[in-house]
Order: C-alpha cells, then structure tokens, then sequence
C-alpha cells in the first residue's frame, strides 16, 4: 500500500501540532452543526456562507502547516461549496453527508501523519479524484448520485502523489533606507515605544507587527515599498494617544477609536516622503467589504500595505496579547482568525501571502 508524508509537518513542534487538530475540530463540529441546520431548518445563504468560511479556515490552518497532499481534497471541497453560494450547485442531502464524510476522512489521515508520519495515499486520492469529478460535472442533476457513490465507493491505489520539497527562506527581511528615512524611522521607533508604554503594550509589539509585515509582502505579486511599509508598522497606532486624554469618558473614547487612523496618518504626514505610508495608516481599519472605518472604503479603494498592516496587527495581539507575556494562546486559532477573514477583512489572495508567510515562521522555528 502506497503513502504519502508531510516531512514539513511532522519537523513542526508538537504544540503546534496539537493546536492544529483542537481547532480542524472545532472547524469540524461548526461544519456539522451548520450542515445539521441546513437539514432541519432549511437552506439560507448565510448557512452556507458560514459553511464555506469554516471550510476555508481549516483549509487555511492545513496550508500554513505543510499538510498540501490535504489541502488539495479540502480546497475541492471549498470549491463545491462556493459553487453552491454561486448557485450553480444545488445543495442536496448527499452533498451535505459527502462534506461531513469527507472532512472526517481527511481528519483520520491527518491523525496518521501525526502519530506516524505517513498515510494512506489510495484515501486520498480517491477523496480528490471524486470531489474533481463532481466539481467539474457540467450536469447538476447528476451530482447528488455522484455524491452517494463516492460515499460508498471502495478503495483503489493509485500512484501516491509526489511531495515537493519545502524551500527554506530566511525570515528576515533587509530594508533598505536614505539618509533622511533613517533619522525619520528612528524617530518613528521612538513614537512607537513610548505610545506602547503609555496603552500597556509590549515594548516588543511593534517591532514583531514590522516582521511580519515585512515577510508577507515579500510573498505578494506586487511587493508595496519596504521603507514605507516599515514607517506604517510604527505610526499605525500613534493616534490611539488621544484615548489617553478621555479618562472615563466612554463616547469619547469611542469616538477617538473611531477617528485614530486619521489623525495617525495626520501625524505621520507632518515628516516629508511618506505618502504611501500615510495612506496605509489611514485605511488600515478599512475592511475589504467596504464595513470598516472611518470611511468605509471598499476593495481596491483601499490599500495594498493597509491589509497587510491589519493582517500582521490581527496575528501578533492574538498570539502576544497585549502585554507580550500571555504567550499561551493558538497560533493556528490566529492563523484561523485571519483566514475567516478572506473575501471580509481581507483580500483572498492576500490570505495566501499571510499563510505563505506563517509558514515561513513555522520553518524557521522547527529548526
């Protein structure tokens, strides 16, 4: 019997690895609990809105943990779902059970990989060969029958799919400044640690909301500037000051929570040469489905370096918390929070440039 091994995963860290089968679980009880409703109390495209973003999170922490042999089976999945909020699937029984039964499948192999480094490649293949047909089958009519012979189809082996290597990239990212941008950035490290005193921040926060910032727009198509970006990690937060002054005021408090981003890029554009890290600064609570603040900014109207900053801002005070010292929570459940994200906060193809980057770290780390 032919295997297939994730030599990337089984190199990451136990607790990691832990963190990752608790959340495919609770990923797995959602999909369940979202699938049982569709069945007992109807079909609503928020259900399967909900369906398809639990999906792409499990697939997400998957990716950002080397598992792709799986990634491919629950990215077919994904696809099947999409298609049914597209409406050019119809949602039918055996489609629901198919979804329940094979992300139960995936999760014995994962549980393999894991206790033994390797698992079954004829599973596998028949998971992907069967969700490939049923996705691509042009008549709808004939996919529930599809569904229900998948279910009940036997094993074939098949050639194991071949692992490509894993790149190991260096984590660190060089940035190169002019003379001026270097006195104006040691100013903006300073801004940055005395603001972070002041809210009960880590004086480490920013500095790790830079790297990472830094590592995933080196995995973007189109790369923003360095130096800019570098300038919008330290002066993102500077107009969260203002709270500082509202004491118990709570509306305004809200109202300068509301207003920091402007008056941050305000401050940030009094020093020359920033233009593009102003605009970062502004738009970074903007969401890519236009429900961000503070002008509610849609989809490309918002900047590239924006998402990035939110991206990175989203991961470190999930992980760190705000003291810096409560490193005791999931990184896969922060990974998690970023991918539920896609096509919301974030643009797709920017989730994968994060989870390229994730990876990166998890690389690095293991070794």
């Amino acid at each position: 019997m032919s295997h297939f091994a994730c030599k990337a995963f089984s190199a990451l860290e136990k607790e990691l690895k832990d963190d990752l089968l608790e959340c495919y679980v609770e990923a797995q009880q959602e999909i369940e609990e979202t699938i049982n409703s569709i069945e007992g109390d109807g079909f609503s495209f928020d259900k399967l809105d909900k369906l398809f973003r639990s999906l792409h999170s499990m697939k997400g922490n998957c990716s950002v943990c080397f598992l792709d042999p799986l990634v491919g089976v629950l990215h077919k999945l994904e696809e099947i779902v999409d298609g049914m909020r597209g409406g050019y699937i119809q949602y039918h029984p055996y489609l629901g059970e198919l979804i329940i039964v094979v992300i139960e499948k995936v999760y014995d192999l994962l549980q393999q990989i894991y206790r033994s480094h390797v698992a079954e490649s004829a599973l596998r293949d028949e998971l992907q060969q069967g969700l490939d047909k049923i996705y691509a089958e042009e008549d709808d009519s004939k996919r529930p029958e599809m569904a229900a012979a998948l279910l009940n189809k036997s094993h074939q082996i098949v050639e194991a799919a071949k692992e490509e290597p894993v790149a190991t990239t260096s984590v660190i990212v060089k940035v190169d400044f002019t003379e001026e941008q270097k006195h104006d950035i040691e100013l903006f490290i300073g801004f940055s640690q005395k603001l972070n005193r002041l809210l009960g921040y880590s004086s480490e926060r920013s500095e790790r909301i830079l790297k990472l910032c830094q590592l995933i727009n080196v995995e973007c198509k189109k790369p923003v500037d360095r130096a800019q970006l570098s300038a919008a990690a330290y002066m993102h937060n500077m107009g969260m000051a203002v709270i500082l002054n509202c004491k118990d005021d709570e509306e305004a408090k809200r109202q300068a929570e509301h207003n920091h981003p402007m008056v941050g890029a305000k401050l940030l554009a009094k020093h020359k040469g920033w233009e593009e890290a102003v605009e970062m600064v502004k738009a970074h609570k903007e969401r890519f489905d236009g429900t961000g603040f503070p002008e509610g900014l849609v989809g490309s109207l918002i900047p590239q370096g924006a998402f990035i900053l939110s991206m990175a801002v989203m991961f470190i005070d999930a992980v760190w918390g705000k003291s810096g010292s409560e490193y005791n929570k999931s990184a896969m459940r922060a990974v998690q929070m970023v991918n539920f994200e896609s096509g919301k906060g974030f643009p797709p193809h920017l989730i994968e440039s994060f989870n390229a980057a994730i990876r990166k770290v998890l690389v690095a780390k293991s070794k």
